[in-house]
């Protein structure tokens, strides 16, 4: 991201690492697109390494050196490769580490969550009056235009996220009986021996699997690889 953004400011004019970043600053783009100023200097020397990038001339600044850098022809094809491949990549990644849940909750102790959980909750309603704010200063409401939708879309995010959060929170006892249960049923059962035929579910039918199996879980986390392996012996017998 960073790369294709230097080159991008360096094709329209030559200039220095610290004009970049004080662009970043003063548009909001450091936060928006999470960009971090010391990310421009280092991006500066290897872009300069790559040869996609080169030293136009040197400004001294009192006792200080700065590099004027400027874009090279390789450097305007690097340019639109970087683009193109920002232009692909999803807007928000899909999935998360912290969905399987269980990992988190049957290791970490119930006061590690909390705290990490109320901090977390925290910063994710500060960034979203950050951005509520902004969204208000730059946008209307009917305007349905790019920024518009971009300043929604992670409003959406961190309501969301907050809600999540909140949730693991305020039934935190349940969620740490899942992680317990879940422990239980990888100690008990060697997933080795699962045949690839059990495996070569469909998307509905794993999923109809992985709902029953959680429900299984959470109504009585006592008797769980019980109850699971009656539901992989009903699975069993529906592929014969």
């Amino acid at each position: 991201m960073i790369r294709g953004l230097i080159l991008f400011y360096l094709n329209i004019k030559p200039t220095h690492g610290y004009e970049i970043q004080k662009f970043l600053q003063m548009s909001g783009s450091d936060q928006w697109a999470k960009i971090q100023s010391g990310s421009i200097y280092y991006a500066l020397t290897k872009l300069e390494k790559e040869k996609f990038i080169e030293v136009h001339k040197e400004e001294r600044t009192g006792s200080r050196v700065r590099k004027i850098y400027q874009i090279t022809e390789s450097g305007i094809e690097e340019m639109r490769r970087e683009l193109k491949e920002e232009l692909a990549k999803p807007i928000a990644n899909v999935g998360s580490f912290k969905f399987m849940t269980y990992p988190i909750t049957g290791t970490l102790s119930k006061e590690e969550m909390k705290v990490i959980t109320r901090a977390h909750i925290k910063d994710l309603e500060e960034q979203l009056t950050y951005w509520t704010k902004w969204k208000d200063i730059k946008t209307k409401e009917e305007n349905r235009d790019l920024e518009y939708l971009s300043f929604r879309m992670t409003i959406n995010s961190l309501n969301d996220q907050i809600e999540w959060h909140k949730e693991l929170l305020n039934h935190m006892d349940q969620y740490i009986a899942l992680g317990e249960s879940a422990k239980t049923y990888i100690r008990s059962n060697d997933f080795s021996e699962i045949s690839d035929e059990m495996m070569d579910t469909n998307g509905d039918d794993r999923l109809q699997y992985l709902e029953k199996l959680k429900g299984e879980i959470l109504k009585d986390p006592d008797n769980a690889v019980q109850n699971i392996d009656k539901i992989i012996d009903e699975l069993k017998k529906q592929r014969k």
